[in-house]
């Protein structure tokens, strides 16, 4: 497998997630197995939607995804507009409807984290043997 990295934006919205889901699964789906694929589109989805969520309104802000799959890892970055967050991935409770985001990326993840520089980024990665 050869290194392939592809970039796309969205807008804060709710079909946001639904959209990251469908890059993935395009640019994604050809080049790894069905368990990275499920993962890696399950913690987009998470991201996304937690970027429409907490994100700033002000301006024109976007959500950018940013995929890279080479022959040992997938990595993905999902970034926004926001002025970062201390991460505190704990187990949510049944009845919360929210929270899962972070616990999900450090349960399926192979290593992640969390930049903060003019965007606020949560990357995470992927071994592709995973």
């Amino acid at each position: 497998m050869s290194t392939m990295e592809h970039r796309a934006t969205f807008e804060l919205a709710p079909e946001a997630a639904s959209e990251a889901r469908a890059v993935v699964n395009a640019e994604l789906g050809p080049a790894v197995s069905t368990k990275v694929l499920e993962d890696a589109t399950l913690l987009v989805s998470e991201l996304v939607t937690n970027a429409v969520r907490h994100a700033p309104r002000e301006g024109l802000p976007k959500i950018e995804l940013r995929l890279k799959v080479d022959p040992a890892r997938v990595r993905v970055v999902v970034s926004d507009p926001g002025t970062g967050f201390v991460a505190e991935p704990r187990l949510p409770t049944a009845s919360e409807s929210s929270g899962w985001g972070l616990y999900l990326v450090d349960r399926l993840a192979d290593r992640w984290g969390i930049i903060t520089r003019d965007r606020s980024e949560v990357w995470f990665e992927i071994d592709v043997g995973s």
